[in-house]
């Protein structure tokens, strides 16, 4: 593989408090999220910043420093069994870890693929998420699949963060695809094969950029994903027809990252030029349907009930909650657990309390 440099990727910074934070626009004053402050040990957030012309993406260091510390195995106290799957594609050592519940051995298990967002891993995910948890309650595969650093030759860290191939060309997996598509197949098909499966069971979630990669492999792979879920990402592909899959989507309407109701513009390390919303992205899985809104399942909360549209289509169905106290991040996770819902287990009712 040809040598890969991260000169081309600069990135601008603004400083808040003391501290850099990595910015798009250099003149801007940007604020971290309280799940940042945590980090870093500060208390108190003076407020969401106003970001109204070109758009002001914070990239939270506390996601990016996940990449490199030492982190804790995938839940170890649970009686699942921990599995690395590793392949190399095209050169480059892509890895995964995948959680098998204990006591489901007598049937075919359902599958939950859960894409981690930029500058963080499949192992911290899982953590923040507690899927792990989750598979073991209900009896489901989580998987947790690694994205690419930016510069693959060199270990993933805060100044070479993971990014997935979303569609914004972000580092070398964004000039080069196919390497994260054959990727996620082969991970797929190792799962279907070594593992008891339910093929008409699979199912993929996502946060932030791996919630973009979630759009993308939906898209790319209609026939494989039964239904799928988005936390705080958008699609940054083109309009296209395709078959789609349920979906549901959770959105925090004090995303500074992902506003639910502005235009998004261009990313960090970004090699192209474009712009996108949360509503054309549920335009576009929409498609034709012109079915009216109407309140969710009985099961959110009354004061959540009023935040969220369902709507029925003719081959599919999308739910749309937004959260009206919630930041970018998981929520009811390690970064929110003062949550207004518990995501994962909002997630997991949806995708598999839907089957038949």
């Amino acid at each position: 593989m040809k040598a890969y440099t991260l000169e081309r990727f600069e990135k601008k910074s603004v400083t808040y408090r003391g501290t850099e934070v990595l910015d798009t626009d250099s003149n801007a004053k940007g604020i971290p999220t309280k799940a940042y402050q945590r980090q870093i040990g500060k208390k108190g957030l003076p407020g969401i910043p106003n970001l109204t012309g070109s758009f002001l993406l914070i990239t939270m260091l506390g996601f990016l420093f996940s990449a490199c510390r030492a982190a804790p195995s995938i839940q170890p106290e649970l009686p699942g069994e921990i599995q690395d799957y590793s392949v190399k594609i095209d050169d480059i050592r892509r890895t995964a870890r995948i959680y098998v519940p204990s006591g489901f051995q007598s049937r075919k298990l359902p599958v939950i693929i859960v894409m981690h967002g930029s500058g963080s891993d499949g192992q911290s995910v899982a953590i923040q998420s507690g899927m792990s948890k989750a598979a073991q309650q209900r009896g489901f595969i989580a998987v947790y699949p690694d994205a690419m650093p930016l510069n693959p030759t060199q270990r993933a860290d805060a100044e070479n963060p993971r990014v997935w191939s979303d569609g914004t060309g972000r580092g070398y997996a964004g000039e080069h695809p196919e390497n994260d598509l054959q990727f996620i197949r082969s991970l797929i098909q190792h799962v279907m094969e070594k593992l008891p499966v339910d093929e008409k069971e699979i199912h993929i979630a996502g946060f932030s950029n791996g919630g973009s990669m979630t759009f993308r492999l939906a898209r790319e792979m209609p026939d494989l994903f039964s239904r799928v879920a988005v936390v705080a990402g958008v699609s940054w592909l083109e309009p296209s027809d395709w078959k789609r899959q349920d979906l549901l989507y959770i959105t925090g309407r004090q995303d500074p990252v992902i506003p639910p109701n502005r235009t998004i513009r261009d990313l960090p390390y970004s090699t192209i030029s474009r712009s996108t919303s949360v509503s054309q992205t549920l335009l576009q899985w929409m498609g034709q349907c012109t079915s009216t809104g109407r309140n969710s399942p009985q099961y959110l909360p009354p004061e959540l009930q009023r935040k969220s549209q369902q709507f029925s289509c003719e081959t599919h169905s999308v739910q749309y909650l937004e959260l009206p106290r919630t930041g970018h991040v998981w929520p009811g996770g390690t970064d929110d657990p003062v949550a207004e819902l518990n995501a994962t287990t909002y997630i997991v009712r949806f995708l598999l309390d839907r089957r038949g």
